[in-house]
């Protein structure tokens, strides 16, 4: 257990939150004081880090005491991120973000975000029967220009309360909010020890600073997402698949096919009654595929993000149960459409998300009328034949706005996925951006 040192000697300065971290560094497990799920084990790696490599009287005095119970990993359980308020004398007087890349973290103190003290102030300081926890969502652009979607905590503060005509009383509300862009890792690390007036060197007993600290025992989930994809497009079952169904796009039906994590290939069957192919899953799924008819938009549909989002929110559900096993590997699975404008991939970039509301059949053709309207915008007929013409590059970025708009999904990547190659498409500052994968 690290006992934190402070260089006070008189205890009457330290708030009884401080006094309390003090005694009890590490983090237990359920010992946690969010209002939120959160990545726990993550929490506890870092502070192990911390323990190894910080030298107290130096954070203290520079910075103030870290509450780690209070620490919030956002939404995120790759062990990437947290966040966690510091305080002095009483009072939340700044931030302490952890993000990791691979087998380094890296530690960054900030007294740069107001709104995220205050929502620590009163998180810490306010009696639990006053707060409780509420949904928070946002999207900014970010200081690079990248549009995207944050995560956000929320809460309700009860300040007090207003007495009814019939001698009621209704709660008086406020709320409070915090939102993180957690995907991003900060290029270097504040040092957790004594800098050297002379060298300038990080202290602490570690080899830190700007290169960060050895993280312990990272998730084998790191491996690059374009070479994952890599491995699965140019296999040969693959190859021959997408050659398969590049033939039926001409058909008035779809077509798919299901690999395993064996390699094994199946022929998905259709709806009965339907042109769409029914796109069933097992446990030992990795891939799926299928086909557009011409006549359909050459993108992935509403339905199909639905499908993407279900697959992956079920492996999360089928891995959170002790007995099921093998477990899923969520960055391993792969949706790919076939058409004859292009082949796109969808793939998984991390360990959790959330799943889709059960939308309505009104909210269901409300979705289908903008995504239409916006992919048109992509769209041309000609007069003489009445033969339509895509616009790829406009289609994709329409495709693009659509999902950040309406149906946005935290860790989903989209590749463009050709002979030669994957590219990752994505939206950047409202225009579509396109990255080639390594060959």
């Amino acid at each position: 257990m690290l006992v934190l040192f402070s260089c006070r000697n008189d205890e009457d300065l330290i708030s009884p939150v401080e006094k309390e971290t003090s005694q009890n560094a590490l983090l237990k497990e359920g010992s946690s004081l969010s209002l939120w799920k959160e990545d726990e084990t993550y929490i506890r790696k870092v502070q192990e880090v911390y323990a190894q490599y910080a030298d107290e009287n130096y954070i203290f005095s520079t910075h103030g005491t870290i509450l780690w119970e209070y620490a919030m990993t956002m939404d995120t359980f790759n062990e990437n991120y947290l966040i966690a308020p510091v305080v002095k004398d009483g009072k939340v007087i700044k931030t302490l973000e952890v993000f990791r890349v691979k087998g380094k973290v890296y530690f960054q103190f900030s007294d740069k975000d107001p709104d995220a003290n205050d929502f620590f102030q009163t998180l810490v300081f306010t009696e639990r029967d006053k707060i409780s926890a509420s949904v928070a969502e946002g999207k900014y652009t970010s200081k690079s220009g990248t549009i995207s979607t944050p995560i956000c905590r929320k809460f309700i503060l009860t300040v007090g309360y207003v007495d009814g005509a019939g001698g009621e009383q209704y709660p008086i509300q406020e709320t409070k909010t915090i939102c993180k862009f957690v995907e991003t890792a900060l290029p270097d690390s504040d040092c957790l020890g004594d800098v050297d007036p002379i060298t300038g060197e990080c202290g602490g007993g570690g080899t830190g600073g700007a290169g960060g600290y050895n993280y312990p025992d990272p998730p084998d989930t790191d491996e690059d997402p374009c070479e994952k994809l890599k491995a699965q497009t140019s296999n040969f079952i693959f190859k021959e698949n997408v050659t398969t169904l590049e033939g039926k796009t001409g058909e008035s039906y779809e077509s798919g096919f299901r690999i395993s994590n064996l390699g094994q290939s199946q022929l998905l069957q259709n709806k009965p009654g339907s042109q769409q192919v029914d796109m069933k899953v097992f446990s030992n799924t990795v891939i799926l595929m299928h086909s557009h008819y011409d006549g359909l938009y050459p993108i992935f549909s509403p339905g199909d993000i639905i499908f993407f989002n279900q697959w992956i929110v079920w492996a999360q559900n089928w891995n959170a149960i002790a007995t099921n096993t093998p477990k899923i590997p969520l960055n391993n699975l792969t949706f790919t459409l076939v058409t004859s404008n292009g082949n796109y991939s969808f793939t998984f970039d991390g360990t959790s998300t959330n799943a889709f509301p059960n939308y309505t059949q009104q909210q269901m053709d409300d979705l289908n009328d903008k995504y239409i309207k916006l992919l048109s915008k992509a769209k041309t007929i000609t007069n003489v034949s009445g033969e339509v013409i895509f616009n790829m590059e406009k289609l994709e970025e329409e495709f693009l706005k659509f999902m950040d708009k309406e149906m946005n999904m935290i860790g989903i990547k989209l590749y463009k996925t050709t002979d030669t190659g994957n590219s990752e498409l994505k939206l950047v500052n409202g225009n579509r951006e396109k990255n080639d994968c390594p060959q």
